[in-house]
C-alpha cells in the first residue's frame, strides 16, 4: 500500500510540474515609444499594433503573454542577456546569432524625412538609394542595428528618442532622419496637434514619399527559450489571422495615417 501511496503521490507532483511550465507566461519585451505599433500609454499599459496581433495570437494558442516595455535600447539588452523570450523586430546580423525569428507579422515601408527649409532639400527628395544618402549627416535613435549596418562611413548622430531626431532636423544639425512612415506621420501629427509655438517647427518636417526600404517586423525568441518551440504555432495563427482578416481589422482600427498629405499642412 506505501508503495501505490507513494506512486499516486509522484504521479500528481509530476502533473503539477507540467501545469505550472505549462502556464508559464511568455515574457515579450518592446519599444516603450514607438507608436503606433508598440508603445506605453501614461496609464503604464501597453499599447498599439503590435500588442493587439500578440494579444490575439497568444490567446489563440492559450499562452499567457506578460508585455513589459522599456526605452528601445534597454529591451534589446533585456533580450539579449536571457531575461525574456521574445522581442518583436526586424533581423540584423547580430539578432541571428542568438535569435530565431516568425513569418512577417507586419511589412512597412521606411521614409526618408528632412527639413523644408534645409538647403539641400531637393536633392534629398530626389534620393531614391542608400548611396545617396551617403553625403549627408543622418540623425538616428539609439539602437538602430539596422543603421549601423547598412550606412557604415556615414556620418551618423545618434540621439535617445525620435523626439531628439525630428528636433536635430528642425535645428538644422542634422540632414537626414529615417524612420517608419506610420510611425513618423503619427508622431508629428501628435505634435502638431499640441499646438503652441513648439509645434510650428515640426510643420516645417516633410517626408521623401519614396519607400528607401520595405521591412519585415518579425516576432524573435531567443534560440535558448523553452518557446522557441512554439514558433510553428505561432506562424500558423498569423497567417491565419491574415486570412480571416483580424490583423487588417486591427490596421484599421488603428486609424494609421496616410504618409502623403497627412501632415505638413501650413
Amino acid at each position: 500500500m506505501k508503495i501505490i501511496y507513494y506512486i499516486i503521490i509522484t504521479l500528481v507532483l509530476m502533473v503539477g510540474v507540467i501545469r505550472a511550465d505549462e502556464t508559464k507566461v511568455f515574457r515579450w519585451v518592446d519599444d516603450s515609444d514607438y507608436p503606433p505599433l508598440i508603445y506605453r500609454k501614461p496609464d503604464g499599459k501597453p499599447a498599439g499594433i503590435f500588442y493587439q496581433i500578440m494579444k490575439e495570437a497568444f490567446q489563440r494558442m492559450g499562452i499567457p503573454l506578460q508585455v513589459e516595455t522599456y526605452p528601445w535600447a534597454r529591451a534589446q539588452k533585456i533580450i539579449a542577456e536571457g531575461k525574456a523570450d521574445g522581442i518583436i523586430t526586424i533581423l540584423t546580423k547580430p539578432r541571428k546569432q542568438f535569435l530565431v525569428g516568425s513569418v512577417p507579422i507586419l511589412r512597412v515601408s521606411e521614409h526618408i524625412f528632412v527639413n523644408k527649409n534645409h538647403p539641400r532639400v531637393k536633392e534629398i527628395m530626389a534620393i531614391r538609394s542608400l548611396k545617396e544618402i551617403r553625403p549627408f549627416r543622418v540623425v538616428e535613435t539609439i539602437g538602430s542595428g539596422w543603421t549601423e549596418e547598412e550606412l557604415k562611413g556615414s556620418e551618423i548622430i545618434w540621439v535617445p528618442t525620435m523626439d531628439n531626431a525630428f528636433k536635430m532636423l528642425i535645428k538644422g544639425r542634422a540632414d537626414i532622419f529615417i524612420a517608419n512612415g506610420f510611425v513618423g506621420a503619427a508622431f508629428l501629427q501628435k505634435k502638431i496637434k499640441d499646438k503652441g509655438a513648439v509645434s510650428e517647427g515640426y510643420k516645417s518636417i516633410i517626408t521623401n514619399p519614396y519607400p528607401l526600404r520595405t521591412i519585415s517586423f518579425r516576432l524573435f525568441i531567443r534560440k535558448d527559450s523553452p518557446y522557441v518551440k512554439i514558433l510553428d504555432d505561432f506562424n500558423k495563427i498569423i497567417q491565419q489571422m491574415q486570412m480571416d482578416g483580424t490583423i487588417r481589422h486591427i490596421l484599421e482600427e488603428s486609424h494609421l495615417p496616410k504618409l502623403e498629405g497627412a501632415f505638413n499642412k501650413e
